[in-house]
């Protein structure tokens, strides 16, 4: 189901937008599940909306292009990727090499004393999400989920983790709409919550554990087993 860019659905914005601002607000979109694989990204609605030009809304397009968020169609427009099995294993294997080696890098940071506010900034998080899913605020809480993994890689105090990590996370989003698993629309926030506690006590291998296990959950979760088409006899099919 792809969401509506119909004139009706959707208001132009009074205020002319950046090219930063139209691309955090697909980036966000994406992220909070609003926006869906296949979607059709028209230039020429886009533009109406942030009330720029075609100019403008063609090079953020080409940013997410880039970034694997949009795939441009010649002739046919810019849409959001719809990721196949392999992409959608790729991006969660580059996450269980990448995210084990950021809660490595975090705890010796806080235990060097370079991130001294660090889990006080997780748990608060984890606070806002909690309370996103008690008021049945999904989109946040969608959206809080992968901050927390986002932000765990900025507190490491790497800017290619932390860079890489906020590339993987809506490339997930769409991992996960696109193979129907609502169940993992947020992590589990009791995971989350676990996750702190042991990088707060400092427990490496706990921590190591927990984030392998906890992107294991989300794969699982996905429909990944899909078969290929099989592939069709055009002699049979047109002369048969």
């Amino acid at each position: 189901m792809a969401i509506s860019t119909s004139r009706r659905a959707l208001k132009p914005s009074s205020k002319t937008a950046s090219k930063a601002d139209i691309y955090e607000r697909i980036y966000e979109a994406v992220v909070e599940h609003r926006l869906l694989p296949g979607t059709k990204l028209s230039e020429e609605r886009v533009a109406e909306l942030f009330s720029v030009s075609r100019t403008q809304v063609r090079g953020v397009l080409q940013r997410l292009a880039v970034e694997q968020l949009v795939t441009l169609i010649p002739n046919r427009g810019a849409f959001v990727t719809t990721p196949s099995v392999d992409e959608a294993h790729d991006v969660l294997e580059v996450r269980r090499t990448l995210e084990p080696a950021v809660v490595l890098r975090l705890i010796d940071r806080i235990a060097e004393g370079k991130a001294p506010t660090a889990i006080k900034q997780l748990r608060a998080l984890v606070k806002r999400e909690q309370q996103a899913h008690d008021v049945g605020d999904r989109r946040a809480a969608v959206r809080l989920s992968g901050e927390f993994h986002v932000q765990l890689a900025q507190l490491s105090g790497s800017s290619i983790m932390a860079r890489m990590m906020r590339e993987l996370t809506p490339l997930t989003c769409l991992a996960i709409l696109t193979f129907e698993a609502p169940t993992v629309a947020a992590c589990p926030n009791d995971e989350h919550t676990l996750l702190i506690d042991a990088i707060e006590a400092g427990q490496k291998k706990a921590a190591v554990a927990l984030m392998t296990d906890h992107l294991h959950h989300i794969e699982k979760s996905l429909n990944l087993h899909v078969e290929d088409e099989p592939e069709i006899d055009l002699a049979e099919v047109l002369l048969g």
